[in-house]
């Protein structure tokens, strides 16, 4: 506001400085040019009209009227008075018609103005939607990505969604919940995801697996189920995403600075724990991710269940002190409890008996711990062509020992044995730098729809093996 007042009154100076020096050239000249007036073009008028179209009618007429004021000096005889008398007097035309003209010309000046502004409008719109339009470009590039992501990706997907999950069925429950969320982290490209279970006994979840979190983090791994987000989707057994925020109230006394997305994990017989999503890219929070996570999550549920289930059996139960196998009754157990699941659940399984010929001969050679690292390694490739499904023990006798394959039939459990000599006899299996000939004997039953007893199933496996020794 005040450079605008500075600026008027500089351009007042100006046209003051500039009346004077026209009126200064003028008295140079004989009396009879005073004014200008019987000039073919008249200075004080050009200048005037010409004021009057840069600065507008305003500074035109106020150009004008300082150079009657300079006329009206009694430079070559009589009196400011008359002087101005005389000059309206005689060229009251001239000055009619250069007020019309002053008049005529600002009007033009003030068009011109008000299509340049009207331009400067215009321009700043098309900057504005120039702006707009790229961000909107940008943003559907991001969005275009995404999508030719899903589409050129979907069979890799697919495939390595497969294998994932494959991976998951361990008697590992640490593992397993390693590999969940890596495959969480392959479809999401999330920062930051951890892994909550319940706490019964002090009605708390407890973060037991995650990726992304520091040091500083270590504060938040136990959280009141009453009172946090992740304790709201355990109770309910619903969904959360940072969308409901504005949605509802429901969660505005919790912390909400720490859950994106948050899912409920359950077994097949309780509410198990929650899968929360931390922090990830925003292009990824979207509804697709949402339903990716809840099949990757329905998915898991299964596996997790078998890792826990087999953890808590042998919790309390002694193992090999040298294969780190779960003893016998452990199988025993296993099987009487699965046998009424079956049952239950309408789902089949199998067991499969493997005997190790010459094995105390090996032992004596190489020692239990050297012989048992070797069983071990076999074992790992047999849980490989199972789909790493299975669940070892020991059996009755030291060389013998136990399969647990749920979901398998009588036939799948025989093509199982079947792929296990094929690879007895391909595979060469070293101790010591010494090369070991592996030979197995298998017997193995199936529990399908019909009731069959412990004894009845073990019975039918431990018969196949001693039908291959006679």
């Amino acid at each position: 506001m005040i450079a605008e007042k500075h600026k008027k009154f500089i351009i007042l100076g100006e046209l003051f400085a500039l009346s004077a020096v026209i009126w200064l050239i003028n008295i140079q000249f004989p009396a009879s040019y005073y004014g200008f007036w019987k000039v073919p073009v008249n200075p004080y008028i050009a200048v005037s009209l010409f004021v009057a179209v840069y600065y507008g009618r305003l500074y035109g007429f106020l150009t004008f009227g300082i150079s009657l004021l300079f006329l009206m000096i009694p430079y070559f005889g009589g009196s400011f008075l008359s002087k101005g008398t005389e000059l309206f007097s005689d060229n009251y035309r001239y000055i009619a018609i250069t007020l019309a003209g002053v008049y005529i010309f600002g009007m033009i000046h003030k068009n011109f103005i008000s299509v340049i502004e009207n331009q400067r409008i215009f321009m700043r719109k098309v900057a504005k939607d120039k702006i707009r339009l790229e961000k909107e470009v940008k943003g559907l590039e991001v969005v275009n990505r995404e999508f030719e992501e899903r589409v050129l990706l979907q069979y890799d997907s697919i495939t390595a969604l497969y294998n994932q999950i494959k991976a998951l069925n361990t008697q590992n429950l640490t593992k397993s919940l390693s590999i969940f969320l890596s495959t969480v982290q392959e479809f999401t490209w999330a920062e930051k995801i951890s892994i909550w279970e319940y706490q019964k006994e002090a009605n708390t979840l407890v973060m037991i697996a995650n990726i992304g979190w520091t040091p500083e983090d270590a504060i938040y791994s136990i959280e009141d189920v009453n009172s946090s987000i992740n304790g709201w989707v355990f109770r309910n057994n619903k969904f959360f995403s940072v969308r409901m925020l504005m949605e509802s109230n429901t969660f505005s006394k919790m912390d909400t600075k720490r859950n994106i997305l948050t899912f409920p994990i359950n077994t097949s017989n309780s509410k198990w724990g929650v899968l929360n999503i931390e922090s990830m890219p925003f292009p990824k929070f979207n509804l697709y991710t949402e339903r990716i996570l809840s099949i990757l999550v329905d998915l898991a549920a299964p596996a997790i269940e078998h890792a826990v289930a087999y953890e808590e059996m042998i919790k309390h139960e002694d193992v090999d002190t040298h294969s780190g196998l779960p003893s016998p009754s452990q199988f025993m157990n296993l099987v009487e409890k699965e046998i009424q699941h079956s049952l239950e659940r309408e789902t089949g399984f199998s067991i499969v008996l493997m005997e190790l010929p010459g094995f105390d001969e090996m032992i004596t050679t190489y020692g239990e711990e050297k012989l048992y690292g070797l069983i071990l390694k076999l074992l790992a490739r047999i849980n490989t062509l199972a789909g790493n499904k299975l669940d070892f023990f020991h059996y009755t006798n030291k060389n013998q020992f136990a399969f647990f394959y749920p979901g398998a039939d009588y036939d799948g459990a025989a093509f199982l044995c079947f792929e296990i000599l094929g690879m007895l006899t391909t595979h060469e299996w070293v101790i010591d730098g010494n090369s070991i000939s592996l030979e197995a004997i298998f017997g193995y039953s199936s529990m399908g729809s019909t009731r069959i007893t412990r004894d009845e199933l073990l019975d039918s496996a431990e018969q196949l093996i001693e039908m291959q020794k006679v």
